[in-house]
């Protein structure tokens, strides 16, 4: 992804693959982390927020 930053996703397409982030935005090809609170990159804090508002 360009902007170096975990988001969280919230769906992803079986026909295209794109995936949406619960923070609204559309991720094309998306880089799947199964350890996220291993890496060293930035979360999204708007992934964050919603995800603890679910």
């Amino acid at each position: 992804m360009s902007d170096d930053i975990l988001h969280i996703e919230a769906s992803r397409s079986m026909w295209n693959g794109k995936a949406k982030t619960l923070c609204g935005i559309t991720i094309p090809k998306p880089e799947t982390v199964w350890f996220a609170w291993l890496s060293s990159k930035p979360r999204c804090q708007a992934c964050e927020s919603a995800n603890r508002g679910r």
